[in-house]
Order: C-alpha cells, then structure tokens, then sequence
C-alpha cells in the first residue's frame, strides 16, 4: 500500500476550518494500473479539498496476493480481498494522519473510477466497514458493484490453475495451499498462463465471508458446509445470480443508503471491446453476432439464446433497410455499454434514492477535440479524468493530452467545482468560499437529485444542461426485460433448453480446487509456531460478529468447531465405496470363472475326433484313455512342473520357440517292450519312473482295454518297427 497527499495547505485555527479530503481510488483493471499518475494538486488547489491517492495490490502480488481466492466455500471466513484490505487500510492511515497534511479526517469522500468504482460499491456494503468512521460520502465514476464483470464467479478455479503451475497440489487444505503458494518465487506465479473471459476478469473482487459476504448460511445446521451445496442445483452460480445474492439484500442496500452519492457515467463505456479496424471500418452482422453470444454466454446461464435474440433486436435500427457497418458497431457498442456500465449505475442510484434522496446522477457527454481517439463514438471511458484532475487548465500532464480549447478549460472548472462542492456538504450545488465570478456563468444550473419518478441527471458538457430518463427504453430492456427471461422456469424444463446454439467450440473447462477437509479448521501448526515478532499485517473485525481474523505474516488464522458431521460423511462415503468396490471384484471374478470354462469346453470338443479310430469308431475305454494321458504326464517330472504351473514358468530352452502344445512336439521313442498280461492291468502305478514322454497315439495304443491277442502282436511288431 502506498498513500500519495495532494494538500492546499494548511489552515490556521480549528480542526474545522481543515479541508475536506478526497481519496481517489484508480481503476482500468483489477490485474494492473497505480495511482501514482493521477496528479491531484490541481483539483487540490483549486477545489479547496485534499486529494489522496493509493495503491493496492493487484492480481497475484508477492508473498501475500492481491485478489487470489482459493476458498472453495462461500460461507466460509477466509479473508481473500487483499486488495479491498488494502483500501480499508488506507483509509484508516488517513483518519490516524491526514490532520496533519490540513484535512478533515472527519470529512472523507472516497472517489472510485471503473474497477475502482466497483471496489468503493463494495467497501459502502461492506460489514468489515464501520459505518461513518472511515468515510462519509462516495463518487462513482463509470463503475458500479452491480456491474457484471465486478465480481469474480469461480475464484477457486483460476487458484487451482496457479496452484498446479507452482507445483502446488490442489487437493490440500485452504490454508495449507495458501502457504505452499506463498512460498513459491514471484516470477512462478505471475508467469501462470491464466487467459480471463472475455467481459470478466481471472483476478478480482470475490466473496470471501471477510469484506465481501453473502449473508448467514441456509438452514439451522452448523455444519452449513454441505447444506449450501443444495441450492447449487437450482441456482447456477453466475455474474448476475451472485450479484443479487451479495448485494440486493436488504440489510446491503440500507447499508449503501447511509452515505450521500454522486455517480454517473460516459457516452461509449465499452469502446475497448473493439479493436482497431472494428472502430474504422466497422463490423458485419456475424460478427456482432458472435461478440454478443460471448457475452451472454459469459454473463447468464438461463434462456440464453432468447436474450440473444432479444438484444439483436433491441438493438437494431430497423428504419435503415440495409445495415452498415458502422451502424451495426454503433449500436453493439451502445448494448455492451447499457449492460456492463448504465444499466448498473442506474439500477444502483434507484436502490440508493429509494431511501436517501442525496444522490446525484450524471452523463459527461463531451470527447476531447484534440484527443487520442474518433470523435463518432462521443467520449470513451476514462476520458472525463483529465477534467477532473483540471488537466486543461495546466497544459495537460502526465498520460492526458496536451492541447485543450477554451471551453474545455471551463468545462475542466466546472467539473471540479462541481465534485469539491460535493465532497465538502454531499451538495454539488454548493459554490465554494473566495468563489471567482467566472464561475457565475454555472450559478443557474441546479444540479437536482436523483429520485425514481423524474429520475433527474446532469449532462456534463461544454453548456451543461439538466436533463431526465437518461436512455430510458434501453435501460428498461436491462433492468425489467432480460432480468424477466432470466429465469429458470418449471422443473420439466431441461438444462439443455438454456443452452446456446452455436457453433463455437466450448472454452476449456478450468481445473477445479479439492481441498481436503482438516479434522478442525484452526491454525495449522505451522502458523502457531510463528515467531513473535511476525509483523501484524491486516485486522477486520466485523460490527455483528465477535470472530477475530489476523494476517500474520501472510498466514489466515480461523477459529471454527470441530466438524464432526463431516466425520461421519466421511465414514459413510468410505463404507459405500468399499462395498462397491466389493461387489465389482466378485462380478469379475465370476465372469472369468464362465470365461475359462467355455473355453476348456471347446478345448475338449476340439479334441473329441482325435480319439477316434481308423473305421471312425468311438473307443470303448475313454476313461481309460484320459486315465493313461494322465499316466504319460505324470511319468515325466518336467512335464508335471510344466503342467502345472504354465500360467508362471517359461518353456524349456529347446522349445522355446515352440508353441505349448504336446501334440505339435517332435515325437519321443516308443516306450520298451511289455508282457501281454501286462497290458490290461497297467495302471500309474506300474510305470517305470524313467519312462519317456509318450504322444497320445501311443497311449492309445496301450490302453484300449478290448485289444485281442493278434492285435496285440500287431501292434507290438508295429512298435518294434517304430523303435529307434
């Protein structure tokens, strides 16, 4: 953090003739940007205020991140927006400092443009904010809390992508994943290749229960954790859908109505949407078509091809028969601008003025003659800051340009004396004290506060006008139309249906966080073993809680009871799978039990015609044949060792290359001369041990039981023919 004073100077007497103070908080992005080339001492010598500026720590910074949130719950209390504590840090250095510098720590207006905005939307609503301590009024410029891209939906997801480029497992415990990151060098996680969707951002503001929350968990339960996971089904978790959840409760709006608003916005928000040959030349309805289905597909997650087809028509000027180019860009841009932009500051001084009626709306309306970009779009976001900051009236500085007309001069006066008037009474009516009488040529214009029947804004421009229902149709598509489609209907209705139809390819599905639950949810001992002197870094207690978060060297230390429902979860779970795992090991056993079955069946059919005789005759003795094929195996101890144990062993040297197959093996001698009476009582018992291997024609031979005497002298002079 770092604060950067633009003083007037000091004034003699009572702390309350000290000037009023004005922090400016920059915005452009979440993930990159400083204050420090915002140069406030015009606004502070001309205004009369003291203009501060900050830094806070963006994306993924350092030891300790900016806006890098791992929490997979959202009713956990785990602080995550260090950039947003970084802010309320300031803020407490200026009520403790900013006396000395001649401000009124009593008088503190913070201003916040674009992202910036959206991070004071968020300190306003914010319970880690005492009301009326830190600062009394607020100035909105082209942001708002309720923008679409304001908060990040699944930080968890873009964490689990750094964690696994660090080397970090993504199933560790929250506060063991935060330390296994903090440990790793700078360069390992900025080099992360997190790519951001488009009309959003990887890195930012997200519900962490400490600065931003979602209010107590559904249900009476205490182990909450499982009990949200219910709604998810029904409710998708979505831009719009978090939004409402964190910021349209009642307890959140009548928090923002405490503090005097002024908020507004510019002509073209969402001119850096397009590159540069679409702001030349224009674009073709395809191409319209698919900037548009990005965002829907980014923002909603019900009836997404009807809003589609809504906006197209919304936004198309059907009083030209042909479309150009430039016109389709016009209107594209205007419908990106409404959604992300108007619609929510709109919807947010509608909120603000239904209970406080000091708020101020405004449109700036002018683009700089001599700036940096067309003067068709009207003036682009960002380029009101240059009038604020009173850059005309000095010659430019900094980024701003350098050649501004005279009436630019004035408008630069009038800007600022609108914005000091409004930081010193929440009126910008109110004409500062010494005022010179150039700035008579404004004292008519009454800037009238915004209410919800005539719903008054000013028009900032050369010749400042008051005007009413500022883009009053379009904003009506956004805040009562598409809200109306973006509903999920009946139960019959599939999540199919709320599908877009297109043939882009669908982004690739980010890696997601699995953390393991601790038995408790106190310190890990690696944050008790702290040494004593470990510096305080951050301390947020909030107003209707008496829990205690400390930053202790980039460490989060929680105090929570012991979840025993989990426990018992667990225990269930590891049952279930047990006895799955069970019965699918049982099934494949019986299936190869059937498997090797039916092939030994046709094994054995196969072999059925070999043991037939010459006529074709089946032997009377088939007992006895298998008995005597039995006989030759176990005659041979190889042959049994081979038998009996093939489904491990190789094959002997000589037949290696051959297939296991006895009859495919070169036949061995016939076995020596037997006695006829011993013929049919030859059993196992009676074969010599040195008996050679015999091939099953030989066993045949032997064992047919019903062989006559002269079959048997045949067969024996046959043998004796056959021996070697």
């Amino acid at each position: 953090m770092m604060v950067c004073v633009f003083s007037a100077g000091t004034r003699e007497g009572s702390s309350s003739s000290k000037y009023p103070v004005v922090v400016f908080v920059h915005g452009e992005s979440y993930e990159w940007n400083s204050g420090n080339p915002y140069d406030g001492s015009v606004l502070a010598s001309y205004g009369g205020v003291v203009v501060v500026t900050v830094n806070y720590r963006l994306g993924i910074l350092g030891k300790i991140f900016g806006f890098l949130n791992a929490n997979t719950d959202p009713y956990s209390r785990s602080p995550a927006n260090y950039g947003l504590m970084d802010q309320i840090a300031a803020l407490h250095w200026i009520q403790e400092n900013i006396a000395v510098f001649g401000g009124d720590p009593t008088n503190v207006t913070v201003v916040g443009h674009g992202t910036g905005a959206a991070c004071v939307n968020f300190l306003l609503t914010s319970s880690a904010v005492p009301e009326g301590v830190l600062f009394h009024r607020a100035i909105l410029m082209s942001g708002s809390a309720l923008s679409p891209w304001a908060l990040i939906q699944e930080p968890s997801r873009y964490a689990a992508q750094v964690a696994i480029h660090a080397n970090c497992s993504p199933e560790l415990p929250h506060p063991h994943l935060l330390k296994c990151l903090r440990e790793r060098p700078l360069e390992t996680l900025l080099s992360t290749p997190v790519i951001a969707p488009e009309f959003a951002f990887a890195f930012g503001p997200s519900v962490d229960g400490v600065v931003i929350d979602t209010g107590e968990p559904p249900g009476d339960n205490p182990h909450y954790e499982f009990d949200a996971l219910k709604p998810v089904k029904a409710e998708p978790q979505n831009a719009i859908n978090i939004l409402n959840n964190v910021l349209l409760r009642k307890s959140v709006v009548s928090k923002l109505s405490r503090y005097d608003l002024l908020l507004g916005v510019v002509k073209a928000e969402a001119y850096f949407a397009f590159n540069g040959e679409d702001v030349q030349y224009g674009i073709e309805a395809d191409r319209r078509s698919k900037i548009l289905r990005t965002f829907v597909r980014n923002t909603y997650s019900y009836h997404l091809s009807e809003i589609l087809a809504t906006i197209v028509n919304e936004y198309t000027d059907w009083e030209r028969p042909v479309q150009h180019p430039i016109n389709i860009r016009d209107e594209t841009l205007e419908a990106l601008s409404d959604a992300q932009y108007v619609a929510p500051v709109v919807h947010t001084a509608d909120l603000h003025s239904a209970e406080h009626r000091n708020s101020f709306l405004y449109v700036f309306d002018y683009q700089t003659k001599f700036g940096d970009y067309p003067q068709r779009q009207g003036c682009i976001h960002g380029e009101e800051l240059p009038y604020l900051f009173g850059a005309p009236l000095v010659g430019g500085f900094m980024h701003f340009v350098r050649n501004y007309t005279k009436s630019e001069v004035l408008l630069a006066e009038t800007t600022m004396i609108y914005w000091s008037n409004f930081a010193r009474t929440g009126n910008p009516n109110e004409p500062p004290e010494g005022a010179r009488q150039e700035r008579n040529r404004f004292k008519n214009i009454d800037w009238t506060a915004y209410e919800a029947v005539h719903k008054k804004y000013l028009n900032l421009d050369t010749k400042p006008k008051l005007k009413n229902h500022y883009r009053a149709h379009r904003l009506s598509f956004w805040l009562n139309l598409v809200p109306d489609l973006h509903k999920p209907g009946g139960d019959d209705v599939p999540m199919s249906h709320h599908k877009l139809v297109d043939d882009d390819p669908p982004p690739p599905k980010l890696p997601s966080l699995n953390p393991r639950k601790l038995p408790t949810t106190e310190t890990p001992d690696f944050a008790r073993t702290l040494s004593s002197n470990t510096s305080l870094l951050a301390t947020v207690e909030t107003p209707d809680s008496t829990e205690r978060v400390e930053e202790l060297g980039g460490l989060s230390t929680t105090t929570h009871p012991v979840e025993d429902g989990f426990a018992a979860y667990s225990t269930a779970l590891s049952v279930t799978i047990a006895i799955g795992c069970s019965l699918l090991i049982l099934n494949v056993l019986i299936f190869a039990g059937v498997y090797y079955q039916r092939d030994k069946t046709r094994m054995n059919e196969n072999r059925e015609p070999k043991k037939r005789n010459e006529n074709g005759q089946m032997p009377n003795n088939i007992c006895g044949d298998l008995e005597s094929s039995i006989i030759g195996v176990k005659s041979d101890p190889a042959t049994i060792l081979g038998h009996h144990h093939s489904h491990h062993q190789l094959p002997p040297p000589e037949f290696a290359d051959l297939p296991q197959n006895n009859a495919t093996l070169p036949r061995p001698p016939p076995p020596p001369k037997i006695s006829k009476a011993n013929v049919n009582t030859l059993s196992s018992n009676q074969v010599p041990e040195n008996q050679p291997l015999l091939s099953t024609h030989s066993i045949q031979l032997i064992n047919t039981g019903t062989l006559t005497k002269k079959n048997v002298h045949a067969k024996q002079n046959t043998m004796e023919e056959l021996r070697v």
